[in-house]
């Protein structure tokens, strides 16, 4: 985990993996859990029509929300204080390294295998 978060660059500064180590073990624990009481909940209720106008399943839209949590806007000065002061990712990276952490993410999405949202390699914690 420290050595996937710290991979990621905001402008010309790399977050620092170790400083946010407990609150990225916490979103990636946190996600897969969510998702997993949302899977366990939908097999005991019956599949509601999907949302008119989009081509998204429930699936996508439960990950969709998570990311929507996240956005933010930011001036640079703030993100650079954010990437050096504090122990959360910023929200870009908060999404990005979840995601691509949890295969369910991946199959849901069909990213292919070896790309940014789906490595060969992930990071489980839990």
């Amino acid at each position: 985990v420290i050595k996937q978060y710290s991979s990621y660059e905001m402008g010309n500064k790399h977050i620092n993996g170790k400083q946010t180590l407990g609150e990225n073990i916490a979103d990636n624990g946190g996600l897969k859990a969510a998702f997993r009481a949302y899977t366990d909940w939908a097999v005991s209720n019956p599949e509601e029509a999907p949302l008119p106008g989009l081509n998204l399943t429930h699936k996508q839209l439960f990950f969709l929300s998570f990311a929507q949590v996240w956005c933010s806007a930011s001036t640079e000065e703030a993100t650079d204080l954010h990437v050096e002061k504090d122990t959360h990712s910023v929200p870009k990276y908060r999404v990005k390294g979840s995601l691509s952490n949890l295969p369910e993410f991946a199959e849901n999405f069909n990213c292919p295998v070896g790309t940014r949202m789906n490595p060969k390699e992930k990071c489980v914690v839990w």
